[in-house]
């Protein structure tokens, strides 16, 4: 019995035991994972998100909205018998294949999607059959008004309204809105009784309101495709900033895809190439090369400089010109676009100091612009440089940037030497209009001195001017400075294609007040020219032309500098001076190239202003290395009789 008795008491104290143990592993163990469980079971949460924001331009129009729509599901196990007989009817409204239907309907998941974003009257229609199982949720789609304008800038939403490219991306977390939940209890019988209220309130609408303006993306747009049409080109872009502020006015590419339907479109046609890709800019970089130059006072603009009539050794290679030059002002190398004169003018300023101003521009780094995946150029930081990588660089090769990076470093010069970094959303509101973020301009650095960038500018223009390398940018009542560029593109093999060129033009308007900075380029054009005066710089004057009328900027008369002419004395008839009375070269009468031969057979430096014939000189000294040189004015036209003078 004693026996008997322990074994009794053992036995029941291992029960207590594992009672115990059950009893700790439930509460103590398992507490969370079954609290959980069990409110599962009595009580319904509902998440849902407030309505996407819209995106405005700086004008209000709006280029994104969200429209109501409506995702039908279903629950394959709570579907009734004989729903095959109403298939056909489900399928007829759905738009979709009876057998296609039939299939996801047969699926082992407790819940699938049937069809997603449709019409509430779609919606409406299907739920009108009264099929058990089959019901819809909310949802949203969102819709571009003005089609596939300022596409790549806006990006693209997936399937389920999250920013996957563009400023949709960016602001992702505005656009999207907080989520909110719904509480409810659970019956007896699964239905839902809502009496704890809304415990989170849903968020705010935000609108996103772009410092674009539709106007001027639309004519970039439109004028650009015109261009890449009429070249055959493979593709181009522009991009307008406000040089006064760094905002980005308009982004356009060629080819761009519908945001619509974003999967159509290869990926490299929805990507942003403005911030994203990059490309040799060629001549376009001399205008940065001219501010550091004149920035560091190693050369000035009258200043003469030997061409080598278009051939110019670099160790074993050659440097040429796209015609020859001889002797040429430095404002003439900028002018014409001579490679020689911008390789002998680097050689001056040497590596370190040209790599700290092209890094001072902005070269080689992000901007910081707000839109994701800008790339940040490609500019070598190796301390030393072979002579032909400084001389190449000088005139744009070795070096890549983005068409945003050269904009803003054009916007720089025409903002008094000031970079700024560029922004594309101007600010964001909620519904009830209140400014919540805004991007204001924000200064980064001092790249040159406000006199060299003015400077700069006004070397600009002569590019512009008849004569010039940008000519066919010319806009009738307005100063405009620009800058043409006509570079290579490297071929599979790694080296310059012969027939494959990128063809730029980056211009200022207007030039003696700026509001626009305008930089075009126009990939591997095929028809009518290649060169970047030919094909870029007429885009830049449509552009240009219908921007400023936009934008309400006055046209004014474009000021014509007088050249002093003083006539006397006997006519000279013979072209070949005889010494003055100090036994020093007479250059009056000449034109430009014979006074150029003329100093260079007396060994005289020479500084010219204007073109023509030579009307007035002055013996001067220059201030750096007291070495007299001849400073001559010259007109266009060869004046009767004329005496030296004094300018």
């Amino acid at each position: 019995m004693k026996k008997r008795l322990w074994i009794a008491a053992l036995c029941m104290g291992s029960g207590l035991v594992l009672v115990a143990a059950r009893l700790v592993e439930l509460t103590v163990v398992q507490h969370r994972e079954l609290a959980d469980q069990a409110a599962n079971q009595h009580h319904k949460r509902i998440r849902w998100t407030s309505q996407r924001g819209t995106i405005v331009d700086r004008n209000g129009t709006p280029l994104v909205l969200s429209l109501a729509v409506e995702s039908l599901f279903a629950h394959p196990a709570q579907l009734p018998d004989g729903v095959d007989e109403r298939l056909p009817a489900l399928a007829a409204a759905l738009g979709v294949p009876a057998p296609q239907v039939a299939q996801r309907l047969k699926k082992s998941a407790s819940f699938v999607w049937l069809q997603r974003r449709v019409s509430p009257r779609l919606a409406a229609q299907v739920r009108s059959l009264g099929i058990d199982g089959i019901g819809s949720q909310p949802s949203e789609r969102r819709v571009y008004p003005q089609g596939s304008l300022a596409a790549p800038l806006l990006g693209f939403t997936d399937i389920d309204a999250k920013g996957l490219a563009g400023v949709e991306q960016s602001y992702d977390h505005y656009l999207r809105g907080r989520p909110a939940e719904l509480t409810g209890l659970r019956d007896a019988f699964g239905r839902v009784i809502f009496a704890q209220g809304v415990d989170t309130a849903p968020s705010r609408t935000f609108e996103v309101r772009l410092s674009l303006d539709a106007r001027l993306q639309y004519i970039a747009e439109h004028e650009l495709a015109r261009a890449v049409e009429a070249h055959a080109a493979k593709a181009g872009t522009v991009v307008i900033l406000d040089p006064r502020s760094f905002a980005v006015l308009a982004m356009a590419q060629v080819p761009s895809f519908d945001p619509h339907n974003p999967a159509a479109t290869p990926a490299a046609d929805r990507r942003n190439r403005l911030v994203s890709e990059v490309y040799e800019p060629g001549s376009t970089l001399k205008a940065l090369l001219a501010a550091a130059a004149l920035d560091s006072r190693l050369v000035h603009a009258e200043e003469q400089i030997f061409c080598e009539q278009g051939r110019y050794r670099i160790g074993r290679r050659t440097v040429r010109d796209h015609r020859p030059h001889g002797w040429l002002s430095f404002a003439e190398i900028i002018k014409h676009s001579s490679n020689i004169g911008a390789a002998k003018v680097v050689e001056r300023l040497g590596q370190p100091t040209y790599f700290r101003y092209l890094r001072a521009f902005g070269l080689g780094q992000t901007s910081g612009i707000d839109l994701p995946a800008e790339s940040s150029g490609l500019l070598s930081a190796d301390r030393h440089w072979p002579d032909i990588k400084l001389a190449t660089v000088s005139f744009g090769y070795g070096v890549a940037v983005t068409p945003l990076q050269l904009a803003a470093a054009f916007a720089t010069l025409a903002n008094d030497g000031m970079l700024m970094r560029p922004y594309v959303v101007q600010d964001i509101r909620d519904s009830e209009g209140t400014v919540l973020e805004a991007n204001r301009p924000q200064y980064v650095w001092q790249a040159v001195r406000p006199e060299t960038a003015q400077q700069v500018v006004g070397l600009l223009e002569q590019v512009v001017e008849p004569g010039g390398t940008g000519w066919r940018a010319r806009l009738e009542g307005f100063r405009v400075a620009g800058k043409t560029g006509t570079s290579q593109k490297l071929d599979a093999e790694g080296a310059y294609s012969a027939r494959a060129h990128i063809a730029s033009f980056v211009g200022i308007v207007p030039a003696d007040a700026p509001r626009l900075v305008i930089a075009i380029t126009v990939d591997e054009p095929r028809r009518g020219g290649y060169y970047g005066g030919q094909v870029a710089a007429p885009v830049f004057r449509a552009i240009a032309s219908q921007a400023v009328a936009a934008l309400g900027v006055e046209a004014a008369p474009v000021p014509v500098q007088p050249v002093p002419i003083q006539v006397a004395g006997p006519t000279r008839s013979d072209p070949s001076p005889s010494p003055d009375g100090l036994g020093r070269p007479n250059f009056l009468g000449l034109s430009l190239r014979e006074a150029l031969r003329l100093a260079d057979r007396n060994g005289w430096r020479v500084s010219t202003t204007g073109s023509g014939y030579v009307v007035a000189q002055a013996v001067q000294h220059d201030p750096h290395t007291a070495q007299p040189f001849y400073r001559l004015s010259l007109a266009p036209t060869r004046p009767t009789g004329v005496e030296e003078g004094v300018l």
